[in-house]
């Protein structure tokens, strides 16, 4: 049953995320990536990262995806009209996207064969990790682990992640208050 749930997830995730990129409304687009973080989340909690899952839930999900509505909402109001008019119209698909979708299911049909035929479990890097005394049981708690992690493996990208997203804050402040000057 959990293999089932795991494969609905996994498949909607897959099917919104092409939807969100061939989309040509971007006011739809938003909503079908809004469903594609969700199953995304769901995927998370499969794989017992709980934290993560949260994590994506109430920053991308709950945050960015309404941060994006709202620029959109503010910036072309056209564009939500055009959510409830249905044109008949058919649409040739061009060489590009034909060739795109071709080359992705070659990639995609290569990436399943050597996941089905490969043993995993035989890659050095795998035992190594898995042996290690880092490696994460699923009888801990995530959000413990993890910060132990940043706080002591990553604690210099952790915190180089910081200035920069501090410095990122700055600028921002500092041109909204440019143009609202001007």
């Amino acid at each position: 049953m959990l293999k089932v749930i795991f494969y609905i997830l996994a498949f909607l995730t897959v099917a919104a995320a092409i939807y969100t990129v061939t989309c040509r409304n971007l006011a739809r687009a938003v909503f079908v990536f809004f469903a594609t973080l969700f199953c995304l989340a769901g995927i998370y909690v499969f794989a017992f990262a709980d934290f993560v899952a949260i994590t994506q839930i109430m920053v991308y999900v709950g945050g960015i995806v309404v941060l994006m509505l709202f620029g959109i909402m503010l910036s072309n109001r056209s564009m939500f009209s055009i959510l409830t008019e249905q044109k008949n119209e058919t649409h040739l698909f061009p060489v590009s996207v034909l060739s795109g979708t071709l080359l992705a299911l070659v990639v995609l049909g290569g990436l399943l064969t050597l996941i089905w035929m490969g043993n995993i479990g035989q890659l050095s890097w795998m035992k190594n990790n898995v042996d290690s005394a880092h490696a994460y049981s699923g009888t801990e708690n995530s959000a413990n682990v993890l910060g132990v992690s940043f706080m002591t493996t990553y604690l210099l990208p952790l915190e180089t992640i910081s200035v920069y997203l501090l410095a990122v804050l700055v600028g921002a402040a500092y041109l909204a208050r440019r143009k609202s000057r001007m």
